[in-house]
C-alpha cells in the first residue's frame, strides 16, 4: 500500500472537507495529537471511536501522488470515464482495468486504499446525499496554478454529471468562466453542436455528461466540425476594432514578458531567441486599424475535448472559451492534432492548415469580412505562441511536446515573416 505522496495531503483535505481543509489529519499522526472532527488514513483502516467512516480505492499517478479514488469494492472502473486517453496503449490500460474490476479483483490494479473519517461534516457534504453514492469517481486533478478536482455522479436516473471542485484561485477563475460561457451559449440554441448544461454547486460546478451512446472520435477535421464551427461563428459573430480589442492587449502584454523572462535550460536557445523576435516581427506588422470579425470560441479545441455522434459534435471542457478571432477554433484543431498526435513536420500543419482556406462552410463567412483567411491565422499564431511559450519557459520541466510545438512554431512564423 501507498502512502500521501509530494502533495497529496493538501489535495486530498481540500477535496473531502473543502470548508475545513487546514484542519484534517493525515494518519498515521505523531505526538498523540488528538483529531478534531475529519481525518484521512492511508492502508488498514485504524479503529477510531465515534467516527463515520467512507473508505475508497485509489489509482496512481507514475510518479506516485493519487489520480483517481472510487468507492471500495466497485465492479464497474468507474474512474474511466474520467480518463481521455486514446490510442493502442490507452485502450489496453482501460481494458485491462475494465477486466480485472468486472472479475472482482480490483486489489490488483489498484495503488491503494485509504479511509475518510468525519464526525459532523460529512465528506463531499450535499453531493452524496443526491447521487449514487456507489458510482462515484474522483479524479484530483492535473498539478499546476489551474488545478482543480474533477467528480464523476451519478443520479437516481442513471445520467451522469461532472463537479468540478477549483483547488485553487486560477482554477476558480476557469470555472466561472465556463459557466459563463455555457450559459452564454444555451441562449444560441445550436442545432450542429451539444455543450453541456452547467449548474452551480457550492464553489464548484456541475456540468452534465455530452458523452453520446454511441460516441465516435477523429483527429481529422470532418464536415460535422466545419458545420459546427460555421453555425457558432454565424450566431455569435461580432466585429471589433483590432486597437480596442483586448486580444490585441494581451498579446503584446505576452510579448514583453517574454523579453524579461529566461530561456528555458531545456530549450534550444537561439531557437526561442528567434520565435520571440519574429513574434514582435509579425506583431509589428498588425494594422491596429483593422476590424475583426470575432466569434465565441472553445479556446482548446481538439479531439479530446469532444464527441461526435451521427449528426452533431458533442463539447466538453469550456473553461478556455472567450471570444476570439474567426476560425481560431479550426486553426487550433488542425495544428494542436498535426503537432501531438500526428508529428507531422511543419510544413505539412502548414498545407493542412492552408487546405481551408476555400472550405465551402468557411467561404461565405470570410467573404462577409473585412479580413482575410491569412490574417486571422497570423492572430492565431501571434496569441496561441505568446500565451504558451511563456507557460513554457515558466515550468520547471518541460515534456517532449514543448520541443515539438516549438518546432512548429518557429516555421510557421518564418513562413509569414519571409512572405514579404
Amino acid at each position: 500500500m501507498s502512502g500521501p505522496q509530494l502533495n497529496d495531503k493538501e489535495v486530498l483535505a481540500k477535496i473531502f472537507f473543502p470548508n475545513q481543509p487546514k484542519e484534517v489529519a493525515i494518519l498515521p499522526y505523531t505526538n498523540g495529537l488528538p483529531i478534531a472532527g475529519s481525518a484521512i488514513a492511508f492502508g488498514k483502516k485504524p479503529a477510531l471511536v465515534g467516527f463515520h467512516c467512507h473508505s475508497f480505492g485509489y489509482i496512481n499517478n507514475p510518479d506516485g501522488t493519487v489520480r483517481w479514488l472510487y468507492p471500495l469494492g466497485n465492479r464497474q472502473a468507474p474512474f474511466l470515464r474520467l480518463y481521455s486517453g486514446a490510442g493502442l496503449r490507452s485502450n489496453a490500460l482501460k481494458a485491462g482495468f475494465k477486466t480485472a474490476f468486472s472479475f472482482g479483483l480490483e486489489s490488483w490494479v489498484r495503488s491503494g486504499i485509504l479511509h475518510v473519517f468525519f464526525k459532523d461534516e460529512k465528506p463531499l457534504d450535499g453531493m452524496l446525499g443526491l447521487f449514487n453514492s456507489e458510482n462515484l469517481a474522483i479524479f484530483t486533478g492535473t498539478r499546476g496554478e489551474n488545478r482543480k478536482a474533477v467528480f464523476l455522479l451519478e443520479n437516481e436516473k442513471g445520467n451522469h454529471w461532472f463537479c468540478k471542485l477549483p483547488l485553487t484561485e486560477a482554477a476558480q477563475a476557469l470555472v466561472a468562466n465556463e459557466q459563463k460561457t455555457l450559459t452564454e451559449i444555451a441562449d444560441l440554441k445550436l442545432q450542429k453542436m451539444v455543450v453541456p448544461m452547467a449548474k452551480p454547486f457550492g464553489s464548484g460546478l456541475m456540468v452534465s455528461d455530452v458523452k453520446p451512446a454511441k460516441a465516435k472520435s477523429s483527429n481529422e477535421l470532418l464536415p460535422l466540425h466545419f458545420e459546427a464551427l460555421a453555425e457558432l461563428s454565424d450566431l455569435s459573430l461580432e466585429l471589433q476594432p483590432l486597437a480596442d480589442y483586448y486580444f490585441l492587449r494581451e498579446i503584446r502584454q505576452h510579448l514583453n514578458e517574454l523579453i524579461e523572462q529566461p530561456i528555458h535550460p531545456d530549450f534550444d536557445f537561439e531557437t526561442v531567441q528567434r520565435v520571440i523576435a519574429n513574434l514582435q516581427g509579425l506583431s509589428g506588422k498588425l494594422d491596429a486599424n483593422r476590424l475583426v470579425p470575432t466569434t465565441l470560441a472553445h479556446g482548446d479545441f481538439t479531439p479530446w475535448n469532444m464527441y461526435l455522434s451521427h449528426e452533431k459534435l458533442h463539447v466538453f471542457d469550456w473553461e478556455l472559451s472567450e471570444r476570439l478571432p474567426m476560425l481560431y477554433d479550426a486553426f487550433h484543431f488542425v495544428f494542436q492534432t498535426g503537432v501531438l498526435v500526428k508529428k507531422l513536420p511543419a510544413t505539412a500543419i502548414h498545407e493542412a492548415v492552408f487546405s481551408m482556406k476555400n472550405h465551402p462552410k468557411f467561404t461565405p463567412l470570410l467573404e462577409q469580412q473585412p479580413t482575410s483567411f491569412d490574417f486571422l491565422y497570423q492572430l492565431y499564431l501571434l496569441r496561441n505562441i505568446s500565451y504558451y511559450l511563456l507557460k513554457y519557459l515558466r515550468q520547471d520541466a518541460l515534456h517532449m511536446q514543448a520541443h515539438w510545438q516549438l518546432a512548429a512554431w518557429d516555421s510557421a512564423l518564418t513562413y509569414f515573416l519571409n512572405l514579404d
